[in-house]
């Protein structure tokens, strides 16, 4: 049991949000609306269940349980009330109260600034990690005037698009703004670029995990390769992977960036955003950029991302020229005003309103979970990873993966089944209980590792900061209700 400070209990405004009701926002059709738009396929509602591909709505659903953030939650109570006032700010016939449309923007870039920022540092918005990815590779091309070799980390624990966004090639049929595309070819205006894309596994193909240094080494090797090579390289530093491991050290990240000034963009892939914000501005001073999303721990809806670049290189930019555009996947007020000019001035979409609002209610929740102080809020990511494992010990047949290495992200437990079920059939049918009274339990989506799969219990900020409110006996009542009802399944096979 976690104690709970009044201090803190009363600064997390609304109290636990996981299980209050919504109240309904101004332009509440409007709003769901908005909220399912400006991003790909997968962020589209089926028109029978009003449910996306990772079976989220667009609306709260407090009364599910929401254990998924490793891949996608509902929007919080907290997030649609926070979305709703602003967009009835946005469109309210009074024009002296209207909120600027790009004012709005620039407030969100602020804002994540704020918590994850350092001095100088500047926000480009996207609309989802792997978009973020067509970002870090285009500030790559420009920065290399020639080739670019872009080394990515464990993809098949990052996004199933980022092999291909990484190489500069469509990852889904429909781009975010852009409307049906072919999926594998390279964007519009890419065609010709010197992209190669190559591959550093954190894990050895039977799904064990390969030593750190032996992992940094290896991204030394490569980059020094690279660069001999009269390559540019981009370089990835893995901060959690969708079983939560990290991939190349921040340590031998600046190293390689040291060793070979102005040849090497080293960006560090944050999106499951399970570190301190204080790592995250260290990453910025130092010279590496960063990409985040609100969508993961931050427990806000799904696909809302950012790409946080440091001083320096903003100051480098400002009068580039980039040899390419994202014109189906950025809009102009995506980028801030010291960058407009060289990289959004001939985008088509002047705004993407959907991104706005998903990033608007992710703030609401990350600065709730912010205002709650450090020490009570580790406590209770740490009790609850705890009450995790102690559940997954207490059930015959499930194993807690990489239990025996101690680098592990925050929030975030992956579960193999001893039997080798078919993860996927019990991941589908928790959300689709049978038993009457049992909720609907949501996990992170199946990830594979050597020739399994395995399923992830996952915290969120929501979740914490309704534990803060609250106690903690709720969300461990919560976890009983899954694993009872995950035990049902394996029970009747």
């Amino acid at each position: 049991m976690v104690a709970v400070s009044t201090r803190a209990a009363s600064a997390v405004r609304m109290g636990a949000a996981s299980r209050r009701a919504a109240t309904p926002a101004p332009g509440e059709a409007q709003l769901r609306l908005l909220l399912a738009s400006g991003g790909d396929e997968r962020l589209a509602l089926d028109p029978v269940t009003r449910r996306n591909r990772y079976g989220a709505p667009a609306v709260p659903a407090p009364d599910e349980l929401w254990f998924s953030s490793s891949t996608a939650c509902a929007v919080s109570p907290r997030g649609w009330m926070a979305a709703g006032e602003t967009l009835a700010r946005l469109i309210t016939p009074d024009a002296d109260a209207r909120l600027p449309i790009d004012a709005w923007l620039d407030e969100i870039r602020a804002r994540i600034l704020a918590i994850y920022g350092a001095p100088g540092a500047e926000v480009v918005l996207s609309a989802s990690g792997s978009e973020a990815e067509f970002l870090a590779l285009l500030i790559a091309l420009t920065l290399a005037k020639g080739p670019v070799v872009n080394i990515v980390v464990a993809p098949a624990e990052t996004g199933s698009g980022v092999p291909a966004a990484a190489a500069g090639r469509h990852f889904l049929a429909r781009a975010s703004l852009g409307g049906p595309v072919g999926k594998g070819e390279r964007l519009a205006g890419w065609e010709s670029a010197a992209i190669n894309e190559e591959t550093l596994e954190i894990r050895h193909p039977d799904g064990r995990l390969r030593a750190a240094v032996e992992v940094d080494s290896e991204a030394a090797e490569r980059v020094d390769r690279v660069v001999a090579g009269g390559a540019f390289a981009l370089l990835h530093v893995l901060d959690a992977s969708k079983t939560g491991r990290p991939g190349v050290s921040r340590e031998a990240a600046a190293a390689i960036l040291a060793r070979h000034p102005g040849r090497v963009l080293v960006v560090v892939d944050a999106c499951q955003l399970r570190c301190p914000a204080e790592q995250l501005r260290a990453d910025l001073a130092g010279g590496l950029a960063v990409m985040l999303t609100g969508s993961k721990f931050a427990g806000g809806p799904s696909f809302c991302g950012a790409l946080l670049l440091p001083a320096a290189l903003v100051d480098e930019l400002r009068t580039a020229r980039p040899p390419a555009s994202l014109d189906d996947y950025s809009a102009r007020l995506d980028w801030p005003a010291t960058l407009r000019p060289a990289f959004a001035a001939g985008l088509r979409h002047p705004a993407n309103l959907g991104l706005g609002l998903r990033w608007t209610a992710a703030l609401a929740e990350i600065e709730a979970y912010q205002a709650i102080a450090p020490e009570l809020r580790d406590g209770l990511v740490g009790a609850f990873d705890r009450a995790v494992k102690a559940r997954v010990d207490a059930s015959p047949g499930l194993i807690v993966l990489d239990a025996d290495v101690a680098t592990a992200a925050p929030g975030l437990t992956p579960i193999l089944d001893a039997d080798r079920a078919d993860p996927r059939v019990v991941y589908e049918a928790l959300q689709r209980p049978s038993t009457p009274g049992m909720p609907a339990c949501h996990l992170g989506q199946p990830v594979a590792v050597g020739q399994r799969s395995a399923l992830r219990v996952c915290a969120s900020m929501p979740m914490i900061t309704g534990a803060a409110a609250t106690g903690f006996a709720p969300l461990e009542a919560d976890l009983d209700r899954l694993f009872d009802a995950w035990a049902a399944l394996r029970a009747r096979g």
